[in-house]
């Protein structure tokens, strides 16, 4: 499956809608106010869709819910463990933007939030992969970059705030150590149900573009310089991707 030149165009006008959002969020005092944490989850479910969209198209429904569900869980579960515990991620704690928490933890949105993180990533990685092992290092591989880019501007809006701040922005150094581990589970858990078919999707890369594209824009209008560099490069492959897209065969 490719993407058609209207569905691309869409992409990336949707893209440039989020940029130009991700403007308004940083500049205008009190626009992510926990009195408006309904209609950030609203957006994270609609930036799940474009992805598990694709995803169902791609392997069908009944196998798509199971991947998305247990990367969901596997999110959840983790998330919780690490608001509990400090460990993989280092110590922090969810803000009231994003939703109402469950297990006094995590917000609902976090199952909705971090499998179209990997669905991009392995779509990503699997153009350059030529085997299992190498597909899963380069996902994980670029779920890293893309956190790098999504965790600053995330802490600079206060979505989330780590205990002892960090060098990164306010990010510390074990959270990107944490996302090697959950990373490589979570593109392992993809590859369990897709393993090396050469069909993989480019339209799972839709919402992570769109998920960069706002995060970016909040990191560039904050001042972060080194996670807007690192976001504007990883849209750049986004594009790239979704210009190449006939180098995946229909599915």
């Amino acid at each position: 499956m490719r993407f058609s030149r209207r569905g691309a165009l869409w992409l990336w006008l949707g893209a440039l809608f989020l940029f130009a959002n991700g403007f308004f969020v940083a500049k205008v005092p009190g626009a992510t106010r926990p009195e408006l944490a309904n209609v950030s989850a609203a957006f994270v479910l609609v930036l799940y869709a474009p992805s598990a969209w694709a995803l169902g198209r791609w392997l069908g429904l009944n196998r798509a819910v199971v991947s998305l569900v247990a990367l969901g869980i596997f999110a959840v579960v983790l998330e919780t463990f690490a608001v509990k515990t400090g460990f993989p991620y280092g110590r922090f704690e969810y803000g009231p933007k994003i939703g109402a928490k469950v297990f006094d933890a995590v917000p609902w949105t976090v199952p909705f939030s971090w499998p179209p993180l990997v669905l991009g990533a392995f779509a990503m990685a699997r153009g350059f992969a030529k085997n299992a092992f190498s597909l899963i290092a380069l996902s994980t591989l670029f779920l890293i970059v893309f956190d790098l880019v999504l965790d600053p501007g995330a802490v600079s809006q206060k979505f989330w705030t780590y205990a002892q701040g960090g060098t990164y922005y306010g990010v510390p150094f074990s959270n990107f150590c944490g996302w090697i581990a959950s990373g490589f589970v979570g593109s392992w858990l993809l590859w369990q149900t897709t393993g090396m078919r050469d069909d993989v999707p480019a339209p799972l890369l839709s919402s992570v573009t769109l998920v960069l594209a706002f995060w970016t824009s909040v990191c560039l209008f904050s001042g972060l310089v080194i996670p807007s560099v690192v976001g504007a490069l990883a849209l750049a492959l986004c594009a790239r991707t979704t210009l190449n897209s006939s180098s995946f065969k229909k599915s």
